[in-house]
């Protein structure tokens, strides 16, 4: 039975897509945009994603976050609606997915752990997006009484925290619907995202069966609504959806079930950090994406020498594959051979240029202090398009202290702790590189100009009517 974890996927009021729809504008997005605009829905979606951070249910693993990343990209890139996503993997072993406002994607690790192939994690996504592109969560808001966005913040964050009944009991004050429906509009909001699934899926060429399969799998056997797993109770499960789905998935030519082996070993990665498994077969295997499986668990365990002997004859055939070269390469670095671990790296980068395995060899370089400045900038280079990655304003923070850049060292310390919701944390080292003497007026000045902004980003003060404003 799997772990119960509430999701967000706050979708209420809907009506029927257009079938143009995937590829205009949302038709409510002028109304909308007069409650609730999407700077503001990026606003409540980022401070949920550092709630999130803040309660350590993100995987930050550079690897993992590149594939979902790409998934997202496959798809939405058959989009004509210019947006932001960021999709993330949460520690969560229930089998759930949820949208946040604002392109906030989260994928649980249960469920990414139950498909069977990228094809079916593929409509998952796909479905999600379908929830972001219609602004469906800003229609619920529209919807209710509830019209300050600190309290729309703290609603959705006392979901994360466990405070469930007080954050539902807000909504459903604020929307003033009766349960029924609630319960009608929901399901239509699942049918038309299910719709504008089916419609990306193909424009992706993914494999609608894959999509239906999955629903069936996380049905199971039984109809009972008793049995139906978390991801039912926040996705109702209609009469139709299964049947409809495979329906259109009849005029789909040659579809795509694995665009790669990648979903095979990012499962692999996933499944080693939520699985506490005691009995374990550790006997090499023909399959190397078994092998890989198994290393990472030995490898977990603290076992280096037995980890590496199970990949060696999968390393020694397939040495730019970059999941297990990025896996030989921390063993090699766990046993102390940090040579032979760099050498690794560095071999793959002459021929496959990957943004995680030029990573994992900046984070040895910082650690060894050798070619930091070089690192430094490769890393700033990263943080421009991927701004959300907390770990990676960490290593920078790291590195500028190994170079005395003390004011950029504490920026990037500062940037780490708000993307953690460590608000704080955050403020304190503004205020202990305030009263600085190594930092200049300007320096110092800049840091003030940061706080406030984190203030006024998270929660920020209650306004007078008149005379100056904080934050307005």
């Amino acid at each position: 039975m799997y772990k119960y974890f509430l999701t967000i996927t706050l979708f209420m009021y809907i009506t029927n897509v257009s079938s143009d729809e995937i590829t205009s504008s949302p038709r409510l997005g002028d109304s909308l945009n007069k409650t609730i605009t999407l700077q503001d829905e990026r606003k409540i979606g980022l401070n949920i994603y550092k709630s999130l951070q803040r309660q350590n249910n993100i995987m930050n693993n550079f690897l993992i976050s590149d594939y979902v990343t790409y998934l997202g990209n496959r798809l939405s890139r058959n989009l004509a609606i210019e947006r932001d996503y960021v999709l993330f993997v949460t520690k969560s072993t229930s089998v759930n997915a949820f949208a946040a406002p604002g392109g906030f994607i989260g994928l649980n690790a249960g469920l990414i752990n139950l498909t069977e192939n990228e094809a079916q994690l593929a409509g998952v996504v796909a479905h999600e997006l379908g929830h972001v592109v219609l602004r469906h969560s800003a229609e619920m808001m529209a919807q209710s009484n509830v019209n300050s966005i600190p309290m729309w913040i703290g609603i959705f964050a006392g979901m994360l925290a466990g405070q469930t009944e007080a954050s539902i009991a807000s909504i459903k004050s604020g929307i003033g619907l009766s349960v029924q429906n609630n319960i009608n509009l929901v399901r239509e909001n699942e049918i038309e995202s299910d719709t504008f699934a089916v419609k990306l899926m193909q424009r992706s060429n993914y494999d609608l069966n894959e999509m239906a399969n999955l629903f069936k799998l996380m049905q199971g056997n039984s109809n009972s609504q008793s049995n139906l797993n978390e991801y039912f109770m926040t996705h109702p499960l209609y009469k139709n959806r299964i049947s409809t789905i495979r329906n259109r998935a009849r005029e789909q030519p040659n579809p795509i079930i694995n665009s790669s082996d990648d979903y095979l070993y990012i499962r692999n990665i996933i499944n080693n950090k939520i699985d506490s498994s005691i009995n374990y077969d550790y006997q090499a295997k023909e399959d190397d994406v078994e092998n890989h499986r198994i290393s990472l668990k030995l490898l977990s365990e603290g076992r280096f020498k037995e980890a590496r002997n199970i990949l060696q004859e999968s390393f020694n055939k397939s040495n730019f594959n970059i999941y297990i070269a990025s896996t030989m390469s921390e063993i090699y670095w766990s046993e102390g051979k940090k040579r032979e671990a760099k050498n690794i790296l560095e071999n793959v980068l002459t021929i496959y240029p990957n943004k995680s395995i030029r990573i994992q060899l900046a984070i040895y370089n910082i650690k060894d202090q050798i070619n930091i400045e070089e690192n430094i900038n490769y890393i700033e280079k990263i943080i421009e398009n991927n701004p959300y990655n907390p770990e990676l304003y960490k290593l920078l923070a790291e590195g500028y202290l190994l170079t005395n850049n003390l004011f950029k060292s504490k920026l990037a310390l500062v940037n780490y702790y708000d993307l953690k919701g460590n608000t704080s944390l955050a403020f304190k080292v503004i205020d202990d590189a305030v009263s600085s003497k190594r930092l200049n007026a300007n320096e110092k000045n800049h840091l003030k100009l940061l706080k406030n902004s984190i203030l006024c980003s998270s929660n920020p003060p209650l306004e007078p009517i008149f005379g100056d404003k904080t934050c307005n």
